[in-house]
């Protein structure tokens, strides 16, 4: 029977501080709390979104310049390997 007791005892104790850290975290409104966390949710989203958005123009920009860079040397080399050809 003291065991029983004890364990009513220990989880009304964490059932009040959930409650309570529920409280200090959303306040007492549950319908603001639930408006909160689809807000943030939502803001979350759309920075997990501007960033792989982001990180997809970076790549694809660095790629274009890469591909210049080769297409400028491609031609550097032909025309010393034409001139070379013609001496």
């Amino acid at each position: 029977m003291a065991e029983d007791y004890d364990s009513r005892l220990l989880e009304s104790a964490r059932v009040r501080k959930h409650r309570l850290d529920d409280s200090l975290l959303f306040g007492q409104n549950p319908q603001e709390r639930n408006y909160k966390t689809a807000t943030a949710r939502l803001m979350q989203s759309l920075l997990i979104a501007a960033l792989i958005a982001a990180i997809c123009v970076g790549f694809s920009f660095v790629q274009h310049l890469l591909s210049e860079q080769a297409a400028k040397q491609a031609v550097t080399s032909a025309s010393a390997t034409l001139i070379e050809g013609t001496l």
